[in-house]
């Protein structure tokens, strides 16, 4: 009886481990590709293997993909050089991408830091 309770106790602690399954990309996920803009006319441009703002140029060395409430979380690991800073000064940086809807996404450096975007359309380039 001991054994059985303690085995039902196990099961249920063990059954809530292992649900954030990290699935890890090459890439940026095609759908956000493009130019985003955000406030203050801040822009950024997302490509298949790289990140460009006006703080950085970054090319992107792995994707990480996890579950969210509005769809899929992707943690981009890039490799930037700063284009206002000296040429030869390399860094590692974290670019977390959330969907806000399907032309909208939240992008920043960590979840504290999350600044909203809009797609731009083909229109608005000019």
């Amino acid at each position: 009886m001991r054994q059985a309770a303690l085995l039902a106790a196990i099961s249920m602690v063990i059954s809530g481990v292992g649900t954030a399954d990290v699935v890890r990309h090459s890439s940026i996920p095609e759908r956000y590709w493009g130019t985003w803009v955000g406030a203050e006319e801040s822009v950024v441009v997302l490509s298949a293997n790289s990140y460009v703002s006006h703080e950085a140029n970054c090319s992107v060395k792995w994707v990480s993909q996890t579950a969210g409430a509005r769809g899929s979380i992707y943690s981009a690991h890039l490799h930037c050089f700063s284009p206002a800073g000296r040429a030869e000064t390399r860094v590692t940086s974290d670019l977390i991408i959330v969907p806000e809807n399907i032309d909208q996404i939240a992008v920043g450096p960590d979840f504290k830091n999350l600044r909203l975007f809009h797609r731009l359309s083909p229109c608005e380039t000019g």
